[in-house]
């Protein structure tokens, strides 16, 4: 038996038919859009539902793969199966972009250990953590020390079989599906579609963007070298509309397309949506930024 056949007998292909709304199953030929790799070991957490991307290690097209990461996978009798993994991504409603899904060969599943699902309680994280114990000692649970997402080091406070109070120290590790550097990235660079990839990463910050339109426009903080993640700590926005300045905006009426000058009332870069004002009928109106100096009707209120 072929090594890779010993360690991945499945390779599905979920083709989204946009027309039928149907999802096909076929052996991968060619590239899909997302990849997806179930874990050899699937945690599950107390939680009563699990993320696609909390099982699983995730690469491919940056515009849908946080949507994948983010399907939900409800357990049914405690138990994860490679049917329900794929059943709650045909059920997903996802369309016309391909996933493949690789399951190992002898995929198990094993509830979270406690002192871990005592560390994340402290938190809201849905993705995946890692602890590796220091210290050799076990015990009744009493206290988690302060936990926040990115931190390397936790104790956690534990009464022994003899009565004493201990306690056990916890090397972390976060990991998370991230929207990360295609390429070497310097300091201050406008982020475009060809700079950011996606793939399972470790994490230092809590604040992950939740698409890729969350990064497209802004600029970064700081120079990334190619693969690493990037936080939404590490980007800024750049504002194309100031506050208080004229805008040319766009409103349509029917096939036509109606350009006015008003003024802004908020700032706002790339895809921001904002409010401005009809300087001759005091009318407020929200719209998108689309390009410096630029907004489009969103919506009207009086």
């Amino acid at each position: 038996m072929p090594r890779r056949k010993a360690v991945f007998d499945v390779l599905f292909c979920i083709l989204f038919a946009s027309a039928l709304g149907l999802i096909v199953a076929r052996a991968a030929l060619a590239a899909p859009d997302v990849m997806v790799k179930i874990d050899q070991v699937v945690v599950l957490p107390a939680s009563s539902a699990v993320k696609l991307g909390a099982i699983s290690e995730i690469s491919g097209d940056p515009r849908h793969c946080m949507a994948v990461a983010n399907i939900p996978i409800v357990p049914s009798n405690s138990n994860i199966t490679k049917a329900l993994i794929l059943q709650s991504i045909k059920s997903c409603g996802l369309k016309d972009f391909t996933i493949s899904v690789i399951f190992p060969g002898d995929m198990k599943v094993a509830a979270e250990d406690p002192y871990l699902s005592a560390i994340r309680s402290q938190i809201v994280w849905p993705w995946k953590l890692e602890a590796k114990s220091c210290d050799k000692i076990d015990g009744e649970i009493l206290d988690v020390s302060r936990v926040k997402v990115g931190i390397k080091n936790v104790s956690v406070k534990v009464r022994t079989k003899d009565g004493s109070v201990r306690y056990k120290r916890f090397q972390l590790r976060w990991i998370a599906p991230m929207f990360t550097a295609a390429r070497q990235l310097e300091f201050g660079k406008i982020l475009e579609p060809d700079d950011v990839s996606f793939m399972t990463s470790p994490c230092r910050d809590e604040r992950i963007p939740g698409s890729a339109d969350d990064l497209y426009g802004r600029r970064l903080k700081r120079p990334l070298e190619a693969g690493e993640p990037i936080c939404g700590c590490d980007v800024e926005p750049v504002f194309l509309v100031k506050r208080g300045e004229k805008v040319r905006f766009y409103s349509r009426a029917g096939t036509v397309t109606i350009e006015t000058i008003a003024k802004a009332l908020d700032s706002g870069a790339l895809n921001d949506v904002i409010r401005v004002v009809n300087p001759d009928s005091r009318k407020v109106i929200t719209g998108q930024v689309v390009g410096e100096g630029v907004v489009m009707a969103k919506e009207e209120n009086s």
